[in-house]
């Protein structure tokens, strides 16, 4: 059913505080990585992640039955002592793709009761020191995304001259002017998300995958009213491991976008979901 929602998910904040339990003036912020043979990078992440020290933390794991055994690793460290509770591990039968990796990942947390839902990459493109940065900007807004193409914003200098532009026009210039959004980098995953956010999102009606599955969710949010703050961030090509983008997947997102905005361009506030849709 979707219904007008009535309380600003970025009053979320602000709700848990006063409760009961010990860590309730503290919402419980959760970390989604979604996973394919990323086991290089996923035991020095996962400790990159909680040297931050950020109260009621928590990470969930989304693994696509990687060959290479990340699935199996990331068992291992949570239940370890010193993660077991604060790290959760959702296994997938097989590689699907990011965007049912993500669905499924924000269908979990939900279930989990987290308040503050964080996506980002296993591979160290998005560096864990920008997320107090991004908690900070969830105090004054729903969604909050690490923007390339911001001021302040850069990627790796290693970039070759192709696929510098390749991305800088899908995002400064494509997206922007078919959609008419206001957001510079709408393909990156760099994202934090209010629970409600993500509840009003109805997360049945995301349909895209790979790459485009990112320009969808920030259209979605944007034509829902949610209110949007975009922070720079330096992007770094990935430390380990082999990368998966490609001139086609890098393709796919400008070639889709168009669809995305005849299926979307009918959206307002009204059509926010009240209620978390099926959670498997």
């Amino acid at each position: 059913m979707i219904l007008e929602e009535t309380t600003s998910p970025g009053e979320a904040l602000e709700r848990t505080q006063g409760e009961n339990d010990m860590s309730a003036e503290f919402p419980k912020v959760m970390v989604i990585l979604p996973t394919y043979n990323e086991r290089e990078n996923i035991p020095e992440l996962v400790d990159a992640l909680f040297r931050l020290d950020i109260r009621n933390f928590h990470l969930l794991i989304v693994d696509d039955n990687s060959p290479d055994g990340t699935g199996k690793i990331a068992d291992q460290i949570a239940q370890s002592q010193a993660y077991r509770g604060k790290v959760n591990v959702l296994h997938r039968p097989q590689k699907q793709g990011l965007g049912p990796a993500y669905i499924a990942g924000y269908k979990r947390a939900l279930v989990l009761d987290a308040q503050l839902i964080i996506q980002m990459d296993a591979d160290f493109s998005h560096q864990p020191k920008y997320i107090p940065q991004l908690l900070e900007e969830a105090r004054t807004h729903d969604v909050v995304l690490g923007s390339r193409y911001v001021a302040g914003g850069s990627v790796d200098e290693r970039w070759g001259p192709i696929r510098k532009l390749l991305s800088w026009w899908a995002n400064r210039l494509y997206t922007p002017s078919i959609l008419g959004i206001p957001v510079r980098d709408t393909t990156g995953g760099f994202r934090l998300f209010h629970r409600n956010c993500l509840i009003g999102l109805d997360l049945d009606r995301i349909k895209a995958n790979g790459y485009v599955f990112q320009v969808e969710v920030i259209y979605v949010m944007y034509r829902l009213g949610y209110r949007i703050k975009e922070i720079p961030i330096h992007f770094p090509d990935r430390e380990r491991g082999v990368s998966k983008m490609s001139p086609s997947i890098a393709g796919e997102a400008a070639l889709r976008v168009l669809q995305i905005m005849f299926r979307h361009r009918d959206l307002s506030p009204i059509r926010r979901r009240m209620a978390p849709c099926d959670t498997e």
